[in-house]
């Protein structure tokens, strides 16, 4: 099919998204793969031990061949908050992660993070899987836990509609820019290793984050500066989303947001896709003085196969 944006014809495969090809397995990943809504969080912060963090929020997605992308927050985070106090109450990360079922570990290897220190680090944590409650254990240096997070596993739909079938996994950020009515880049877009992810739960989390070459904090903790630097450019939320076939478009709604004022939004794309690429339309806007339309571009990482193994129509 073919898709007309200011008069640029864009070439599209016929029909809606198509499926993923299957991919192998992790061995043990089956015991955390499924979309998690957080529970609770303790972190150590007392000499009696961890402590409870109030009004917990975030999302885990996990995926059978081993992708994840995690977001903790809170929830009611003032939209006054300066952004050393953003960056402070909210964490987001993606990578991959392997599993040690004899031990019952899940070492994650961090791919991207909106702590620009934290890239391409390993993160051991223990975990228990009791029916739909998943809890992960990280300990500090002194081999003592430094931080639990509680996790609920949210269901599948029911009743996944088709056409909804191939947009499910995880897609990596490959390029993006405001192309103007005569198909010309005139602002062209990059990124350090991003991704956007949809859940046969009907449940979404992006993180999109800044170009190459932030700097690691001076510290453990930022300055307002450091923390603005590393926050600039950066995209990220979490939430659920509807797909709308006809329209070819999908809506996402915001549950969480790095931006405390964000919470409770809404955005709309476009999407048109070929083969294992994705692409992204936003709605149309003016730059100096000249309409133009961001489009983003993603490659496929997993597929409906990979994030809900046993699904069967």
């Amino acid at each position: 099919m073919r898709l007309v944006v200011f008069g640029v014809v864009l070439h599209c495969a016929a029909g809606s998204f198509s499926a993923a090809t299957a991919q192998a397995a992790a061995p043990g990943a089956a015991a955390v793969t499924g979309t998690w809504r957080l529970v609770s969080v303790e972190r150590a912060g007392s000499p009696e031990g961890l402590t409870r963090v109030p009004n917990p929020a975030g999302i885990l997605i996990q995926d059978a061949t081993g992708h994840v992308i995690e977001i903790v927050t809170q929830s009611g985070r003032p939209a006054s908050f300066n952004p050393a106090e953003q960056f402070a109450s909210y964490q987001g990360s993606w990578g991959t992660f392997t599993v040690d079922a004899a031990r019952s570990t899940a070492t994650y290897v961090i791919a991207g993070d909106l702590n620009p220190g934290r890239k391409d680090q390993r993160v051991v944590r223990s975990f228990a899987r009791t029916d739909a409650q998943l809890v992960l254990t990280e300990n500090g240096a002194d081999g003592r836990p430094a931080s639990r997070m509680t996790w609920q596993r949210i269901p599948e739909l029911e009743a996944l509609p088709d056409y909804q079938e191939s947009i499910v996994g995880f897609w990596q950020w490959t390029g993006a820019g405001l192309f103007n009515a005569s198909g010309r880049n005139v602002r062209e877009a990059s990124r350090d290793p991003s991704v956007i992810v949809y859940t046969a739960t009907g449940h979404m989390a992006v993180l999109y984050l800044p170009p190459p070459g932030r700097k690691p904090f001076a510290g453990a903790v930022p300055t307002v500066d450091e923390a603005r630097a590393a926050l600039q450019g950066s995209v990220s939320y979490f939430g659920t989303y509807i797909v709308q076939p006809r329209s070819r478009a999908v809506f996402h709604y915001q549950l969480g947001a790095v931006n405390p004022a964000a919470v409770g939004g809404s955005f709309m794309r476009n999407f048109e896709m070929e083969g294992a690429r994705v692409t992204l339309l936003f709605p149309p806007t003016t730059v100096n003085g000249e309409q133009v339309r961001n489009t983003l571009t993603l490659k496929r990482l997993s597929g409906l196969a990979e994030m809900w193994p046993g699904f069967r129509r």
